[in-house]
């Protein structure tokens, strides 16, 4: 027996409308999310791979991008302040050719004073709250002037001695990973014989200034103990009592307590043999020291002009140098920050090309899709006519 239906007719029809409704919906989420899939499983295996493949190296590429953006900021803040150290220096240059064409240097000690803190507060510069040129070890300041300079065992200053005992950092040169098989080496420590010799220079003006006619002297203890025997000590009238077995920093700190605003000022510094020595300045006034106690202290006999212009020739020499090291020093830098500004560049290049390749796996097609939500509504909408047509049709008609 063979029966007569519709309902094969309708289901047929109903399910591919059905089936339109899912397409729809599915083209009109991607319209409303960008986003060719919602989940990996969506996306499927290859399309996955390849999407989670360029999101690790878009991260990485980015990475590269920022560090070499920061180191190269730091190494500009390093080219600006070693040529703030080369104008220091060349300032240095003109007071040394002044003072050896002049009879009169009574000014020269505190103009070199004030260029000696001005050096020692450009190698102690910051940023990002890093020591520039501490080396490896950023948390430091490099310089530190309680144990400089290093003097002879007698304690006289010999400023042909190369002497970094200023520096508290290490010697390490850092550096920085701009791309897989790209590692640049920057940053310069505060020992590099460019920033010696500016140190060595500025000090050699300060060990003979402080000694020459008419302007000051200095004294130094000639004891290689590390302590002193009681007694007193009268500076400039001043009257400073010492105790017995006080230390050289004690002493020095006294000095400075009670006599600093006259100009007379005290610093333990270190020799070659590791004794260490008290030297008292009297800046620009004449320094005169009673040692009724017999602590050790004299009072360091004046400088002929021709033995402060001897002194000076060699601190000239030394300027000379720094600043030819300094400048040397300086284009090494900017070419070290050139390569990281380089570096960069192309890093973010690589990251948009990275980014346009992760597009094309996820992201819709927005003109693409539109199309297809315009076809799929109006197929849609024929697909609804078509049921109704079935659903109308009644086999009653044709019997």
């Amino acid at each position: 027996m063979t029966t007569i239906s519709t309902l094969n007719l309708h289901s047929i029809t109903t399910g591919a409308a059905l089936n339109l409704e899912t397409q729809l919906g599915q083209v009109q989420i991607q319209q409303s999310s960008g986003l060719v899939a919602q989940n990996f499983g969506t996306l499927g295996g290859s399309a996955t791979s390849e999407m989670l493949n360029l999101q690790d190296n878009i991260s990485q590429a980015q990475t590269w991008a920022s560090e070499a953006q920061t180191v190269g900021s730091r190494t500009q803040s390093m080219y600006s302040m070693i040529g703030n150290m080369v104008t220091t220096v060349t300032s240095l240059q003109s007071q040394i050719s002044q003072a050896m064409a002049s009879p009169n240097n009574s000014g020269l000690l505190g103009v070199v004073q004030n260029l000696q803190k001005s050096l020692v507060s450009q190698m102690n510069t910051q940023y990002a709250g890093r020591y520039l040129f501490s080396g490896s070890d950023i948390g430091t300041a490099p310089v530190d002037m309680s144990n400089y300079p290093t003097v002879s065992a007698s304690g006289a200053y010999d400023p042909s001695s190369v002497d970094t005992s200023y520096y508290t950092g290490d010697s390490n040169v850092l550096s920085v990973q701009v791309a897989s098989q790209q590692t640049l080496s920057y940053g310069v420590p505060g020992n590099s014989p460019a920033f010696e010799q500016a140190m060595r220079a500025v000090e050699a003006v300060v060990q003979a200034s402080s000694v020459t006619t008419g302007s000051s002297a200095t004294a130094s203890t000639a004891s290689g103990a590390s302590t002193l025997a009681g007694g007193t000590l009268v500076i400039n009238g001043t009257t400073v009592t010492v105790a017995a077995n006080e230390s050289f920093s004690d002493v020095a700190a006294a000095i400075n307590s009670q006599l600093s605003s006259s100009g007379v000022t005290a610093r333990v510094v270190p020799d070659n043999s590791g004794n260490y020595h008290v030297q008292i300045s009297g800046g620009n006034a004449a320094l005169n020291i009673t040692d009724s106690s017999g602590l050790g202290v004299s009072s360091a006999s004046p400088l002929t002009q021709s033995q402060l212009n001897s002194q000076l020739s060699q601190a000239l020499d030394l300027a000379n140098q720094a600043v030819t090291g300094l400048s040397n020093l300086q284009a090494s830098v900017a070419a070290v920050s050139k390569q990281l500004n380089d570096a960069q560049q192309q890093q973010t290049t690589y990251v948009t090309f990275l980014q346009n390749s992760l597009s094309n796996v996820k992201d819709a097609d927005t003109a693409q899709v539109a199309a297809q939500v315009q076809a799929l509504q109006t197929q849609l909408q024929a697909s609804y006519m078509a049921v109704a047509s079935v659903s109308k049709i009644n086999l009653a008609q044709y019997l």
